[in-house]
């Protein structure tokens, strides 16, 4: 069971990234986690300027290059190459939406035709792309028009559909990398190989101990852990939950400060913070003292 963090990028009161970014990627990053970065809200620049030292810092580096664009993620997919790392990931369009699986298929095969070299992986979130093509449909012969392809992250609540996914492909070895931390229990069940998402920033100890649970077949401590992690995610989600709240969480049990949102986004509120911190306490995620001390690893 691979796993990997998700990152959050600490942007300065000016939301711009520095040469201060080496050091965020030293420091808030598993050493042995692949890292699968989103930059959608920058501008192209911001990519490739920060990724070089996220690729200098970690054995395994698989980068976003999705855009709305072709032309531009055909560049940031050259620069990934330019610089070492060990895949990209590609989200599918989502202004001028591809309407069937082929003209999707072909946008891929562009943006994976500017890297050659590298395995790809696409990224299938219907929820914020508008895309509704299944991943199941795309799969079905993707390896003949890009044979680089080598698995997906997968963060949609369709079960079915990612069942599928992994009955349908049992030869081909592909990576499955669930993106829904709620139900990524669930996911590794059906076969889900990996699991990239925001919560693990700072829900990472009781997704360990689950996955520890799951591999020793100890299944009713696995759904033990996975219940309580759905009790704070219910929780946020009540709340109002999202980019800016997840950034505030882990200045909260980091403190590390990440800044504010770029908008359209806005700075979560203190309230939200507050009950945040008390919920944490009362789940025995983090106690006071980790709280206080940024510590990352205790208290769970």
């Amino acid at each position: 069971m691979s796993r990997a963090p998700g990152i959050l990028a600490p942007w300065r009161r000016a939301p711009s990234l520095s040469v201060q970014d080496s050091q965020t990627a030293r420091h808030t990053c598993l050493p042995e986690a692949p890292l699968r970065n989103c930059l959608l809200s920058v501008s192209k620049a911001n990519p490739l300027t920060v990724t070089h030292p996220w690729a200098e810092g970690l054995d395994q580096v698989v980068i976003h290059v999705g855009a709305l664009s072709l032309k531009e993620s055909q560049e940031l997919a050259q620069h990934a190459a330019e610089i070492g790392a060990d895949g990209i990931a590609v989200i599918a369009p989502f202004f001028l939406k591809p309407w069937s699986k082929d003209v999707l298929i072909n946008f891929l095969k562009e943006v994976a035709a500017a890297a050659p070299a590298l395995p790809f992986y696409y990224y299938h979130i219907p929820a914020l792309t508008g895309v509704k093509i299944r991943a199941e449909e795309l799969l079905d012969g993707i390896q003949d028009k890009i044979p680089t392809f080598q698995g997906l992250k997968f963060s949609d609540t369709d079960l079915l559909d990612f069942g599928q996914c992994v009955d349908q492909n049992r030869q081909q070895q592909f990576a499955f990398l669930f993106g829904v931390d709620e139900q990524l229990l669930s996911a590794l069940v059906m076969g889900a190989t990996g699991a990239v998402g925001s919560t693990y920033n700072y829900l990472g100890r009781k997704t360990s101990q689950m996955l520890e649970a799951f591999e020793r077949k100890d299944f009713s401590l696995a759904l033990n852990y996975q219940f309580c992690i759905q009790r704070f995610i219910n929780f946020v989600v009540k709340l109002g939950f999202g980019v800016s709240q997840t950034k505030a969480i882990m200045t909260l049990v980091s403190g590390i400060p990440m800044g504010p949102p770029r908008l359209p986004l806005q700075k979560a509120s203190r309230e939200f913070t507050d009950s945040v911190e008390a919920k944490l306490k009362s789940l025995d995620f983090l106690s006071f003292s980790d709280l206080k001390d940024g510590n990352l690893e205790a208290g769970s």
